[in-house]
C-alpha cells in the first residue's frame, strides 16, 4: 500500500476588484460577448443563452439560472456565489482562478469542462455530468454531490474536504492525487478508473468487495 502523501491542489486566487469598483450589469449576459469587471447581482438568468461568452473579473451573486446555457463560456478571475438552478449547461466551459460558493443545482451538464485553480465551497448538486472534464488544482469543501459522472475525466490534484460524495462513476478516468479521504464516499463504479484515487482505510474496506470482484478474487467464508 502506497504511503506517499498526495499532492495538494494549488489554491485559487481570483484577482477580483472590490464589489464597489464593479460595474452593475445592465442585463443578462449575451452569447459570444465579453463581460469584464461586472457585478451581476440578484438577476433572473433563467433560459439565458450565453454560449461562448467571456467573463473576466466578474462577480455573479444571488442569481437564478434555471435552464441557462453557458456552453463554451470562459471564466477567469471570477466569483460565483449563491447561484441556484434546476438545470444548468456548462458544456465545454473553462474556469481559471475562480471561486464558487453555495451553488445549488439540480442537474449540472458540464461534459468537457476545464477547471484550473478553482475552489468550490458549500452548496449542493444532485447530478453532475463531468464526463471528459479536465480538473487541475481544484478543491471541493463542504459540498453535497449526490451523483457524479466522471467517465473519461482527467483530474489532477483534486481534493474533496468534508464533502458528501454519493455515486461516483469513474470508468476510463485518469486520476492523479484525487483525495477523497476526508469525505463521505458512499458508492463507486468504474473500478478501472480509480487508479490515482486517495482513500482512507475505512473507505478501502468498503471498496474491498468491489475491488475483489473486479480482480476476480473469491473470498472464502
Amino acid at each position: 500500500m502506497s504511503r506517499t502523501a498526495p499532492r495538494r491542489p494549488a489554491p485559487a486566487h481570483p484577482d477580483l476588484p472590490a464589489a464597489a469598483d464593479l460595474l452593475p450589469a445592465g442585463g443578462p449576459p449575451a452569447a459570444g460577448a465579453a463581460h469584464d469587471d461586472l457585478l451581476l447581482e440578484g438577476l433572473d438568468l433563467s433560459g439565458v443563452d450565453a454560449t461562448d461568452a467571456r467573463f473576466l473579473s466578474c462577480l455573479l451573486q444571488d442569481c437564478r439560472g434555471d435552464g441557462a446555457v453557458l456552453t463554451g463560456a470562459r471564466f477567469v478571475d471570477c466569483r460565483v456565489s449563491g447561484l441556484a438552478a434546476t438545470s444548468l449547461s456548462l458544456r465545454s466551459s473553462s474556469w481559471q482562478e475562480c471561486a464558487l460558493q453555495q451553488v445549488r443545482v439540480g442537474a449540472l451538464s458540464a461534459p468537457g469542462a476545464t477547471l484550473t485553480r478553482v475552489s468550490l465551497t458549500g452548496g449542493r448538486v444532485d447530478f453532475a455530468d463531468l464526463r471528459e472534464s479536465r480538473l487541475t488544482d481544484v478543491t471541493f469543501t463542504g459540498c453535497d454531490l449526490r451523483d457524479v459522472d466522471a467517465t473519461g475525466a482527467r483530474w489532477q490534484r483534486v481534493r474533496f474536504e468534508d464533502c458528501r460524495l454519493g455515486a461516483l462513476e469513474a470508468s476510463s478516468a485518469r486520476l492523479a492525487d484525487v483525495d477523497v479521504s476526508d469525505s463521505d464516499l458512499e458508492g463507486v463504479s468504474g473500478v478501472d478508473g480509480l487508479r490515482g484515487l486517495v482513500v482512507s482505510g475505512a473507505q478501502l474496506l468498503r471498496l474491498a468487495p468491489l475491488l475483489a470482484d473486479h480482480l476476480g478474487i473469491t473470498v472464502a467464508d
